[in-house]
């Protein structure tokens, strides 16, 4: 299995509707003025839409661009690190930041386009804490899956058979993805952090490659087994969750 592209990235319902829960709770109240930077194909915009947030969306593909506009939010095709808008209340990076080109320039870039007193969130996933218990158990849920024909993606059925060494070349060398380590890095640079919590993510990573009749029935299930496994220390929690406010320049000087 490897990590999906905005454009392909499926954005599952139950998905959607796990992130848009967390989301709620740190994001100020609606309608606060949200941007979705890197939004994929828009379904979390939508939802935060949905809940009755002002939402702006940005993405450098112009297929996922295309697919949110459809969806009825506004979305401009633009690096983040280049993009300009009006102020905003909070910033959203969700499965976006680990793939972005200019991280430092990103960050910055959200730094300056939060109003004073702005949030900004990001979900993602630490590639780089997974162990070789935890890289198995994905690779080998994934083969059971698609082995019983569930996935949508029948190819990714074979059994691995070094888990640990192809997650790190599929994270590291193929995709090039950031670390967790290194985005907390690029964050604490320009922001406090105020939270930031590690969580389950690997059953977000498995729905996406479900078919749409089984996501419903199995999303619940693989992160209630996650999580379990977290909390009886078998496997690591490579999710990633953090809340930040921009930093006082003047106090660091």
């Amino acid at each position: 299995m490897t990590p999906t592209t905005s454009t392909a990235a499926r954005e599952t319902v139950p998905a959607v509707a796990d992130r848009l829960a967390y989301l709620t709770e740190w994001l100020p109240p609606a309608p606060a003025r949200v941007l979705d930077a890197g939004c994929g194909r828009g379904h979390l915009a939508l939802a935060l839409a949905r809940a009755g947030y002002a939402v702006a969306a940005v993405d450098i593909d112009p297929e996922a661009v295309a697919a949110t506009t459809a969806l009825g939010v506004a979305a401009i095709e633009s690096d983040i690190a280049d993009y300009d808008d009006r102020a905003f209340d909070a910033m959203v990076f969700s499965l976006s930041l680990h793939h972005t080109a200019r991280l430092a320039e990103a960050v910055e870039r959200a730094r300056a386009l939060l109003a004073p007193g702005g949030v900004l969130i990001v979900d993602e996933f630490a590639w780089e804490r997974a162990d070789r218990a935890t890289a198995s158990w994905f690779y080998d849920i994934g083969a059971v899956l698609a082995g019983t024909g569930l996935t949508a993606l029948p190819e990714h059925g074979a059994v691995v058979e070094d888990p640990h060494a192809e997650w790190v070349n599929q994270h590291r060398d193929e995709h090039q993805l950031h670390s967790g380590d290194t985005m907390v890095d690029a964050i604490r640079a320009a922001f406090e952090i105020r939270e930031l919590v590690r969580v389950p993510y690997l059953h977000h990573y498995l729905a996406d490659k479900l078919d749409d009749d089984t996501v419903g029935r199995l999303f619940t299930s693989l992160q209630q087994i996650e999580q379990l496994r977290i909390t009886r220390g078998d496997l690591a929690a490579v999710g990633l969750r953090l809340l930040a406010h921009p930093a006082n320049r003047e106090d660091r000087a």
